[in-house]
């Protein structure tokens, strides 16, 4: 499955892994983005158990979108629990400034050597 949230220049593009399951994002990852986020998201965390989340080649993301990563844990009863592989070092920077222990059921995956 592959989505395309928005045609311009900061589309954001969403395609289905299988191994591992989850999901790739590509691209801008702001407010007009979350619901098309959620949506891919929703069958992948229906079970529990972990998704990991292919960031390589997404270039923004914004607070909101990981308290939606946030919300999905929650609401799944803490079941759920997201990988971030790849991040890059301004995701990285943001998120220990944020702090991992206030994004529970997200956790840093690893990180492809080129």
């Amino acid at each position: 499955m592959e989505v395309i949230a928005q045609r311009d220049e900061r589309m954001l593009r969403i395609t289905t892994t299988v191994d591992p399951p989850g999901l790739r994002l590509e691209g801008e990852l702001d407010a007009t983005r979350h619901q098309a986020v959620m949506e891919a998201l929703s069958p992948l965390t229906a079970e529990g158990g972990e998704v990991r989340l292919d960031l390589a080649e997404l270039r923004f993301i914004d607070l909101g979108a990981l308290r939606l990563l946030t919300s999905l844990v929650e609401r799944s009863g803490n079941e759920v629990r997201f990988v971030l592989d790849n991040l890059s070092p301004q995701m990285e920077n943001l998120i220990e400034t944020v702090g991992w222990e206030r994004l529970p059921g997200l956790v840093q995956g690893r990180k492809e050597t080129s």
